[in-house]
């Protein structure tokens, strides 16, 4: 699957999931969860379209992995606050580690 859908994907998974969680978490911890995918979605737009050879491709390809890695530390956060279940958790977490090969290899490739 390419990486616009999977990042489409994962956003749709987390507005579901972000639903139930207790409301003391549901406007912060859970809103930066959604607010950090979709910059990671705008964020990949702009590096598809951003010429390869100026290294600005580069920076906003690391700038990505950056904010994956952002991701899966407030979803492990929400796991051990028992706002997600042991199964929701994995779902999500099987998206976000094919995300970051998929980032890992663009990486190497810019």
């Amino acid at each position: 699957m390419p990486l616009y859908l999977l990042l489409i994907e994962i956003l749709k998974i987390e507005y579901t999931y972000i639903h139930n969680v207790q409301k003391e978490y549901k406007y912060s911890l859970g809103d930066e969860v959604i607010c950090l995918t979709w910059n990671i979605i705008d964020l990949f737009i702009e590096a598809q379209t951003t010429n390869a050879n100026t290294g600005e491709k580069k920076k906003i390809v690391t700038t990505i992995a950056q904010k994956l890695e952002c991701l899966k530390l407030r979803i492990r956060f929400l796991t051990e606050l028992k706002q997600l279940s042991l199964h929701q958790t994995t779902h999500i977490n099987e998206l976000v580690v094919g995300i970051g090969k998929m980032i890992g290899s663009w990486q190497k490739n810019v």
